[in-house]
């Protein structure tokens, strides 16, 4: 295998791992293990956990924000919950990871995997003002937003642990807040009116 496929495989092969267990408890033995190859090659392209870690990471969110983007000819309401749907899922299959990556005092909660996790938290802010065509939101508007996505990663890590509800409800809910904050930010009328309409 050439060198740039076999450090492919590997960051695969940590994202298959990291779906069954926190990320901080994998050592590079149970990656060697599950990719068949020797200890010593996985420190040959990552010459610690730390690293592989990071890579597999900025891989995962670059795949989310993929699977984020919803069919552009659906009204914006209905993009925002294909979105979603898209979004719980992925948290759902990496469930471990995702509840790690957004406590505080994880061994892999660091300035870098913030960074990452601030580019979603950005692109997601950016696709909803994207689709629903402004340009130049007001504050009230970027306020509210920025407060929906710590709603919908708080809800999300909640939903992970008590699974109280079916993952569609999760969804419907999230979209219901939206609207709620949205039409209480207080901003101009034309943005309520642009980001939560239901019809193209």
């Amino acid at each position: 295998m050439a060198p740039q496929q076999r450090r492919e495989d590997l960051i695969r092969t940590a994202l298959r791992v990291f779906a069954r267990r926190p990320p901080g408890e994998v050592t590079p033995e149970e990656i060697a293990q599950e990719a068949d190859v020797s200890r010593a090659l996985v420190y040959r392209y990552f010459p610690n956990m730390a690293e592989l870690r990071r890579s597999a990471l900025a891989r995962a969110m670059s795949e989310l924000l993929e699977e984020l983007e919803p069919p552009a000819d659906l009204p914006p309401l209905a993009q925002v919950r294909a979105a979603l749907d898209a979004f719980i899922a992925f948290s759902a299959a990496y469930a471990p990871s995702y509840t790690a990556l957004l406590n505080g005092g994880s061994v892999i909660a660091t300035e870098e995997t913030e960074a990452e996790i601030e580019r979603v938290r950005r692109a997601v802010r950016a696709l909803i003002l994207g689709r629903a065509g402004i340009v130049d939101p007001s504050p009230r508007l970027s306020l509210a937003l920025r407060c929906w996505v710590s709603v919908v990663e708080t809800a999300v890590l909640s939903w992970l642990r008590e699974r109280d509800m079916d993952r569609g409800e999760l969804a419907g809910w999230l979209v219901d807040q939206l609207v709620a904050m949205v039409g209480s930010a207080g901003g101009p009328p034309q943005e309520r009116e642009r980001l939560t309409a239901t019809a193209g």
